[in-house]
């Protein structure tokens, strides 16, 4: 697909910052009230809150109400009053003479949207709540997941649904969305996967507080979060650097269980052939099965555990080392490719030798063994086999009743032998073997998506209250993901040379100020 030259959209934002600054000093600002107020950073803005009561809660925690009345200038140290600010301090409306509003951050994602045709499906599949879709989408790119500050966010800033909408109104637009309407938008929008394109297909899960929520089970958080989650699978092209495709599932479900449910939906959302890189997390015998009797291709990291791929190993492993012919290139590993049938269909396997993977290795196992030996030392029952202390140690007791033990240098040995080495198992069949490698070393996009997911647009944590309303959060994340991941591909040659973030730059737009006095039928630019 084409894309917007790089930093056509944004380079007007960001080197205009003295007319920005100036733009600054044009808002309304006001002196900090001196008592009954409270502070709460957000996204790297802070919010000043007027304290309405303070009392203790039922734990006996101090604990307060309070109301937003505004957001505080940081060069200035002044207060920009929202509505709430006038009601509560002045006792009357906030003032209408002009309507200032921040407009950076709007302009470049209506733009994004609408050349990635998002604007266009939207409005297609969803006409009745496209606008409210596009507003809650912007405010996550630019705020997080925390829907309570949208009614302040549309007061101050330009958005697709051009007035207020409060959190509530949100929430019911979240509520309103159907699952049938977005697996139609789902199946056009695959359409931006190119037919040779490998997708990753990588899961994380969300943790919630919530037992309103269907598909809120335990199960394996990979937060370490004592919560329970829903998991969330997703589809990310590898050359277009989109997310494509996600579906949402209860979080007890194992990942590598749920893969044949995640690709029973490819006939519908056009992705019937479909080429796949996944993790070892996805490993099963049954899922590459499956995939190849539906005439699905895969690249899969094997898990070097397994007896055939320990055979590997032991029998071409020696054929690597430090053979110049197999080495893939400078800074590369050594790699050599072997057919296989060990799985009852034929499979290319890629085998691969990382000397400094091989010296950190063995290092980690040297300090295993030291520390295990330290351990049972100091114990004088045989530990709990659950403990595997008897892998790499014989264990028994002495004549006089002592625990003894020595090491188990031939299960060392083994282990050492294949400390370097990595596979992957491939049925594409016309890659070479250091072209599998780089397919794979693409999928880390995807994990870096899920970084950004959790972290930028803050959805570690699932702030609805209800199935129906989780459900349509989490599509309209989706949305503010497809721009956010856009605009990180169109800024990646930046920023390591400038060290921009996507951060630092939503900032920057967030300066752009549009100004519309009564009467008028346009808004202008403050600094055009």
């Amino acid at each position: 697909m084409l894309f917007l030259p790089a930093y056509d959209i944004i380079r007007p934002y960001i080197f205009k910052k003295e007319a920005v600054e100036m733009a600054l000093d044009q808002t309304v600002q006001v002196d900090l009230p001196k008592h009954g107020i409270a502070y709460k950073k957000i996204s790297g803005k802070t919010y000043v809150y007027y304290v309405t009561a303070a009392y203790r809660n039922e734990k006996g925690k101090p604990t307060n109400d309070r109301v937003s009345i505004g957001r505080l200038d940081e060069e200035t140290g002044k207060l920009i009053p929202n509505r709430n600010y006038y009601e509560t301090y002045l006792k009357k409306p906030m003032p209408v003479t002009a309507g200032i509003q921040d407009f950076g951050v709007w302009d470049v994602f209506e733009k994004v949207c609408k050349k990635l045709g998002v604007t266009t499906l939207l409005r297609k599949y969803f006409p009745e709540n496209a606008k409210e879709m596009l507003t809650a989408a912007q405010y996550i790119l630019s705020e997080g997941n925390v829907m309570y500050y949208l009614d302040e966010y549309t007061q101050s800033h330009q958005t697709a649904g051009k007035g207020r909408m409060s959190n509530e109104q949100c929430s019911k637009t979240f509520a309103s969305l159907r699952q049938e309407d977005m697996q139609l938008f789902f199946r056009e929008w695959m359409k931006h996967k190119k037919q040779t394109e490998y997708v990753a297909y990588d899961v994380t899960s969300i943790s919630s507080y919530s037992q309103n929520i269907r598909e809120v089970e335990w199960g394996y958080n990979r937060d370490k979060e004592r919560l329970p989650q829903i998991n969330m699978g997703m589809y990310y092209g590898e050359e277009s650097c989109l997310p494509l495709y996600y579906r949402v599932y209860p979080g007890s479900i194992w990942d590598k269980t749920h893969l044949k449910y995640m690709v029973a939906d490819n006939e519908f959302i056009n992705g019937k052939r479909t080429r796949f890189v996944m993790d070892r997390g996805f490993y099963s015998k049954e899922n590459l099965q499956f995939l190849t009797a539906g005439g699905y291709r895969f690249v899969i990291a094997l898990p070097d555990s397994l007896k055939y791929c320990q055979e590997v190993i032991e029998k071409h492993g020696p054929e690597l080392i430090n053979h110049s012919e197999f080495r893939l290139g400078p800074g590369q590993p050594y790699g050599k490719s072997y057919e296989s049938t060990a799985l009852g269909f034929r499979m290319k396997i890629h085998l691969y030798y990382d000397p400094a993977k091989a010296l950190r290795e063995s290092a980690s196992l040297y300090e295993l063994l030291e520390s295990q030996e330290n351990d049972l030392k100091g114990m004088e029952e045989p530990p709990d086999k659950k403990l595997h202390y008897d892998k790499y140690f014989y264990i028994n007791r002495s004549k006089d009743g002592k625990l003894g033990f020595v090491r188990n240098y031939e299960a060392i040995d083994k282990e050492l032998r294949t400390c370097g080495f990595f596979l992957i198992a491939e049925t594409d069949f016309k890659k070479t073997t250091a072209e599998i490698l780089e397919i794979y070393r693409r999928r880390d996009t995807i994990e870096k998506s899920f970084d950004n997911l959790k972290n930028e647009l803050d959805m570690k944590r699932m702030r609805s209250h209800s199935s129906e309303t989780a459900q349509g959060k989490v599509f309209v994340t989706f949305l503010s993901l497809i721009v956010q991941a856009y605009l990180l591909r169109q800024l990646k040659p930046y920023m390591g040379e400038n060290g921009l973030t996507l951060r630092n730059v939503l900032l920057e737009l967030d300066k752009m100020k549009t100004i519309q006095y009564p009467g008028s039928h346009a808004p202008r630019l403050l600094n055009p």
